[in-house]
């Protein structure tokens, strides 16, 4: 079965437009460790590193920092390197990079590597060509959007999405790449995705908080991670 990792940025987010100070994303990722998820991820568009250091410096659970390809990111990478980093594109619909026509950036992709263990993963949709662009420049993983499969308005839609996101999952497999799916996932909708064998990750983010707000983030938590496994 695959891996959970809880993504903050929704706990950031509220934390900002309510305005509660302990709404705290740090506190969150204490929390989602106590709960047992595997892993913890957040998003910095502009590169701010105080929560992420915090993070990376209790938590005892691997971080994905995603960030986009940018200096004042990758300076930040340098001086908290976090267990993985996917890079984004926030100019582009749900984050997603695009490699179909992108310029060779494996030297950048081997500089981001060099002398660290984490992992280089990007943020792609269901395309094949973007896979095989990514494989080319040595990414060890590929983050596959999912909310076209979470939204759809339609089982036609959605049967389509899944198919589209096994097919590339398959694929990464063959090219020894991990897989994470991310994008829209609850309980409701979480199942056929987790029956995929290639698929070695799932995010969840939003789709937890409305329970949470009932019976609390660790029971929450708990609660889909039972239901996955």
């Amino acid at each position: 079965m695959p891996h959970l990792e809880f993504n903050l940025d929704g706990i950031a987010e509220m934390q900002t437009s309510m305005k509660i100070s302990s709404l705290d994303p740090v506190i969150a990722a204490g929390i989602a460790e106590l709960a047992g998820v595997d892993a913890l991820g957040i998003t910095s568009v502009d590169g701010q590193t105080e929560t992420v250091q915090y993070i990376i410096s209790n938590s005892g659970i691997p971080l994905n920092w995603r960030l986009p390809i940018n200096e004042k990111s990758i300076e930040s990478l340098m001086a908290f390197p976090p267990s993985k980093v996917t890079f984004i594109d926030p100019y582009q619909d749900n984050y997603c990079m695009d490699f179909r026509n992108a310029p060779d950036m494996k030297g950048f992709f081997s500089q981001v590597k060099r002398g660290q263990s984490r992992v280089i993963s990007v943020r792609i949709e269901s395309d094949i060509k973007q896979l095989k662009n990514a494989y080319k420049l040595g990414i060890d993983q590929v983050e596959i959007n999912s909310t076209t499969y979470a939204t759809a308005s339609t089982p036609e839609i959605q049967i389509e999405a899944l198919e589209e996101i096994t097919e590339i999952a398959q694929v990464a497999s063959k090219y020894e790449m991990g897989v994470t799916v991310c994008g829209g996932l609850n309980y409701r909708n979480f199942r056929a995705l987790a029956a995929i064998e290639t698929v070695d990750t799932l995010v969840v983010n939003r789709g937890v908080l409305g329970k949470a707000m009932f019976i609390g983030l660790e029971n929450a938590l708990r609660d889909l991670m039972f239901l996955i496994r």
